[in-house]
Formats: C-alpha cells, structure tokens, sequence
C-alpha cells in the first residue's frame, strides 16, 4: 500500500464498494454497518432514489458564494421549515467542523464574550477552535487559553450547576454540545439539564448550540436531537446526514436575531458551500428521508434494538443512536472480525446504523455484539 497518502493508524478496512447496510472489501467481504461513517449513512449505502437525483442533475459546474443561486433558496427554506418556528437563518458550509466554527462565529459576534462552555473529550471538529471546546489533543496543538469551561458528563446535579453557576456570570458567549453526546460514547444528558441550561442562556443573552453533526436528520427518531428535550436551541449545525454521504455539505442555523450580527462585509465565506451538486445531494436526502417516513422508522428500529440490547446489556439512546458499556476493550475488533462495524469510545460501544436497518440485521448484530460484549 501506498505511503504516500498520510495514515494516523492503521486502516482496518480496504473498501471497494458499499450497498444498502453493508460496507465490501477488496476481499469481496461483507460488512454489517452499524457505525455509517459515524452517522453519515442516514438512508443507507448506494440508494437507488439518492444515485438518480444526483445523475438527474444538470445544472451549473459552480457558483461563486457571493453570486445567487436559486436552488440555494430551495434549500435554506427546507431546513427552516424543519425547524421549531421559521425565525432562523442558514450559513452555507461544507461540512461539520466548518458548521461548527461558524456557529462559534455567529456567537462571537452577537454578544462579544470570549468564553465557551461544552463537554471534556466531546467532539466538535477538528480545526483549532473545535478542538480547543473540549481540549483535543491539546498536548500536541496548545495551549488552548483559559477561555474554556469543560463539563464532565457524569456527575448531572453537580454538572448542571457548574454550568448555570457560569452562564450567569454573564463571562460565557455560548454553550455548545450534541443532544445526545455520540463522541462519549452516545450519553443521554437529562432533559433537566437541558431545559436549565438553556434557561440560564436566555437570562443572560448567553447563546445555545446544538450540534446535530451526527444526531440530526432522523437518527434519534426525530428530525434533530434537541427536539427529544422540548427546548429551542439558537443555532444549530448540521453535516453528515444532511446529504447521507453522497456528498461533502453542511449548515449553521441561526436564529435570525443573532444571525444579523454577521451582517457585515465578508463576515463569513465558503468555497465550496453548499456546491451545486451537494445542494442537490441534501434536497433530495431530506425528500427521500420525508418520503419514507424513515423519522419513524428510525424510532420503531431503535426501540427493538434496545429492547435486544437489554437482554444482555443497559443500552443509553434515542431512535439509531445507542451506546452501552463493554466489558471487552477489543469489542471492536472482534465485531469487525465477525463482520460487523461499530463505534467504541473508551469502554463503550456505539452503534449508528441506517434508518431503514432491518429486523434480520438488527438480530444479526445483536447476535454478534452479545457474543463479543
């Protein structure tokens, strides 16, 4: 193999071709893919629906960012309309990392504090300041500055008053976090926390992110993850799942209050935002996922997996978002071993699996995870 392509570790798969719930290897092996790309994989592998709407497109090779685009349009009005009320605003973007750093952005801008507040080890991306929210890597890339409260996800009566103790200080510009935190493992915060979290930002004029990179889109039985918790977040970015892999796209949603705080020359500028043909990819996936109904599908696969998964295990999660503690620290290697993919973080697995996973798949799955846990 090849040296010239930089590896941080080694590769465990040579992928030649993906279909429906399965992931093949140059060996012509077969792989069950309960992890999609970390969520990637909403509708499933080379999707016939998916493959003729992006063949079907015809239309320009490229538009400049600060041009118009019709189709543009199309698609901000469908995520608004996706939302809780229609008082947001999209930012273009081309994926989660970049979603992210806008909503830091937009964040910035409204209110003019220099301190975040998210979850130790969390994930948010990998550019500086994604990586400086929750301390990655930072023995290699910083310091970071002390302009960060990191949150531990365990101790929710102590965690909660940490972080409303610090919103009220008035010292924080926004507090970002998944609904569900897939890059712990896939933990569950308590609605409480939420709610009282996001009461302290609206005293405060502190704002609330939600980032829904992996948990948008259906993979937690509902659109976005934050609805699981009867709160309104003020941004909200989104990747992955947006164009079910078929190509690189990602968005920032803003309330258009704080929106209006990037109304300034070249406040915000992506290259390949929203490129024409994945702004086709993403219409087409919020159809497909719409057409479906995967949202509920999503939430009746979920309960039977959970419901299997506690025969041997106690699985945390919502809809195809699941986590459970392992007992084995090479569970991962064994499941892939079995030929089935999954997700680990420390001792616990993760599972992700397509929103149309099948019955005979889920018992396939669990069958292998039982014998491996």
């Amino acid at each position: 193999m090849s040296e010239c392509l930089f590896r941080d570790g080694q590769w465990p798969l040579d992928v030649v071709a993906t279909n429906g719930s399965y992931v093949i290897s140059k060996g012509k092996k077969k792989y069950l893919d309960f992890k999609t790309g970390w969520g990637v994989g909403t509708c499933g592998w080379n999707n016939n629906t998916l493959n003729a709407a992006i063949k079907r497109f015809k239309g320009p090779t490229y538009v400049m960012p600060t041009y118009y685009y019709e189709r543009w349009e199309t698609l901000a009005k469908r995520l608004v309309s996706l939302m809780p009320n229609k008082d947001y605003a999209c930012f273009r973007a081309t994926g989660g990392t970049e979603a992210v750093e806008v909503a830091l952005k937009i964040s910035k801008a409204y209110n003019n504090r220099k301190k975040f507040i998210a979850f130790d080890n969390a994930y948010h991306g990998q550019s500086f300041a994604c990586m400086a929210l929750v301390g990655l890597h930072e023995e290699k890339f910083g310091p970071y500055q002390d302009n960060y409260l990191r949150l531990k996800a365990t101790d929710w009566e102590k965690t909660t008053k940490q972080a409303v103790e610090a919103i009220q200080s008035k010292e924080f510009c926004a507090f970002i976090s998944e609904p569900i935190i897939t890059n712990l493992g896939a933990i569950v915060p308590p609605v409480s926390f939420f709610k009282e979290v996001k009461n302290a930002c609206e005293e405060t004029g502190t704002v609330f992110i939600m980032d829904e990179v992996v948990t948008g889109f259906g993979r937690t039985g509902k659109w976005f993850g934050f609805e699981q918790f009867g709160i309104v977040p003020d941004i909200i970015a989104i990747a992955k799942g947006f164009s079910a892999g078929y190509a690189a796209i990602g968005a920032t949603i803003a309330s258009k209050e704080i929106a209006e705080s990037m109304r300034f020359d070249f406040s915000n500028y992506s290259t390949f935002g929203w490129h024409p043909l994945s702004t086709e990819a993403a219409l087409a996936t919020i159809g497909y996922i719409q057409k479906k109904s995967l949202i509920k599908k999503s939430e009746t696969a979920g309960n039977y997996l959970m419901k299997k998964l506690s025969a041997f295990c106690k699985p945390d999660g919502k809809g195809l978002c699941i986590g459970f503690e392992t007992k084995n620290p090479k569970i991962k290697r064994a499941c892939l071993r079995a030929g089935l993919i999954i997700g680990e973080i420390e001792n616990r697995a993760v599972l992700l699996p397509p929103l149309e996973i099948q019955r005979k798949e889920i018992d396939k799955a669990v069958e292998i995870l039982k014998k491996n846990y």
